[in-house]
C-alpha cells in the first residue's frame, strides 16, 4: 500500500523549526546502480527494528517493491551523474539528517558515498563485508568489517561523527525476502529535490585522448610472476621473458645475478634478500634456487624451472622442469603464447 504524503521534515519546514545538528535519524537505503537494494533493505528493516528507527529507499525501484523489503518510505531518486547525485543528494539530507546511509557497493557508488560524506561533515568506510550494530546508554553506531591493503587484512571500524555512511558489497547478505502485506509510503515525484537537478552534461568537456599506463602490480602481490637469472640468458633473451610478462600479465623480476647485470632493479629481487613471493604461477628462467631463493618463493602455488644444469636445486621444488638452455627455450614457449 503505497500513500503520498507531507512528513515531519516537511512539516518542521514550514512551521520556521529547525532541526538540531544532533537530531540524525533513521536509515536510509541509497540505490544508485539499477534497484540493486532489495537485500540491504531486509537488513536495514532488521536494525531499524532494534533502533525504533524508519527506513527510507532512495532509488529507482518498483515503490510496492521496496515497501514489501522493508522501507517505510520511498523516495524516487533520477540523476545522469556522481555530481548530480552528490549534489542532489546532500541537499535532501540537509534538513533531514539521516543516521544511517547505506550503497550497495561499487565504484560509483564509492565515490558518491566518499563525496556524500566530504559534504555533510560525516563519515564512510567502503566495500562492508559486516555490519553489527552496537547499542548501549551512550554509544548508538554501526562496526563495520571492511578490506583494507588491497584486502590483505580485514579491519573492524567504527565512524564517529554523523551520518554514518557505509557501503557494502553485493552478496554479503542473503536472498532478499519480501512481505507483501507490509504498507509505506512515497514522496510525491514533483515535491522531491532529487528530480530537480539540473543535468551536469554542460560541465564536461571531451579534450581527447591520452596516454596512461596502469601502475604496475606490486611484485609481492603478483598472482603471475617471470623472473629471469644469468645462467643461460642473454640481452635477447631477458627481452623475450620481458615481452612474455607483458603478455600474460605477469610481473618481471629475477635473482642477484640478474640485478648484477642491469636487467632488473633492486625492487624485483626475488628471494630472502628481495622481494618474498607467492604468486599462482612463477615461473624462473637461469635461477639456480639455492636456500635463500627457494625460502624466498615457497609460497609459489606452481614453479616452473628453466636451467642448463640439471643439478640445479631449483628443480628439487619445481612442479615443471625444462632442462635447457633459457635462451633458447623462452622464445619457443613465446611462440606457443
Amino acid at each position: 500500500m503505497i500513500k503520498t504524503y507531507m512528513d515531519l521534515y516537511n512539516l518542521e519546514a514550514l512551521m520556521g523549526d529547525t532541526t538540531s545538528t544532533e537530531d540524525y535519524r533513521d536509515l536510509w537505503i541509497v540505490d544508485v546502480d539499477g534497484a540493486r537494494g532489495a537485500s540491504l533493505l531486509n537488513e536495514a528493516r532488521r536494525m531499524a527494528d532494534s533502533l525504533g528507527a524508519y527506513v527510507h529507499y532512495i532509488g529507482a525501484m518498483d515503490s510496492d517493491e521496496a515497501i514489501a523489503f522493508g522501507a517505510d518510505r520511498v523516495h524516487p531518486l533520477s540523476v545522469d551523474s556522481g555530481d548530480a547525485a552528490v549534489s542532489a543528494l546532500a541537499s535532501f539530507f540537509e534538513s533531514r539528517k539521516p543516521e544511517f546511509v547505506f550503497f550497495t557497493a561499487g565504484y560509483y557508488a564509492n565515490e558518491i558515498a566518499n563525496r556524500l560524506a566530504g559534504k555533510m561533515n560525516g563519515g564512510a568506510i567502503t566495500d562492508c563485508i559486516a555490519l553489527r550494530l552496537r547499542l548501549d546508554e551512550s554509544t548508538r553506531e554501526i562496526i563495520a568489517l571492511h578490506p583494507v591493503y588491497d584486502g590483505a587484512y580485514y579491519l573492524d571500524s567504527a565512524i564517529t561523527s554523523k551520518p554514518q555512511i557505509f557501503t557494502v558489497r553485493d552478496g554479503v547478505y542473503p536472498e532478499a525476502m519480501k512481505d507483501k502485506g507490509r504498507s509505506g509510503e512515497v514522496g510525491a515525484i514533483h515535491e522531491s529535490p532529487l528530480h530537480d537537478t539540473p543535468s551536469t552534461s554542460d560541465r564536461v568537456r571531451a579534450l581527447g585522448k591520452v596516454e596512461y599506463e596502469s601502475a604496475a602490480t606490486p611484485l609481492r602481490k603478483g598472482a603471475k610472476v617471470i623472473a629471469v637469472g644469468r645462467k643461460g640468458n642473454d640481452e635477447a633473451s631477458v627481452g623475450v621473458a620481458r615481452e612474455m610478462a607483458q603478455k600474460i600479465g605477469a610481473a618481471f623480476a629475477g635473482d642477484r645475478s640478474a640485478f648484477d647485470a642491469g636487467w632488473i632493479d633492486h625492487d624485483h629481487i626475488v628471494g630472502i634478500i628481495g622481494t618474498e613471493i607467492a604468486p599462482d604461477v612463477y615461473i624462473a628462467a637461469g635461477i639456480w634456487g639455492d636456500t635463500l631463493h627457494r625460502a624466498g618463493v615457497e609460497g609459489a602455488k606452481y614453479v616452473i624451472a628453466i636451467h642448463p644444469d640439471k643439478r640445479a636445486p631449483i628443480f628439487q621444488y619445481a612442479d615443471a622442469c625444462i632442462v635447457g638452455e633459457p635462451k633458447e627455450v623462452l622464445p619457443k614457449l613465446m611462440k606457443l603464447l
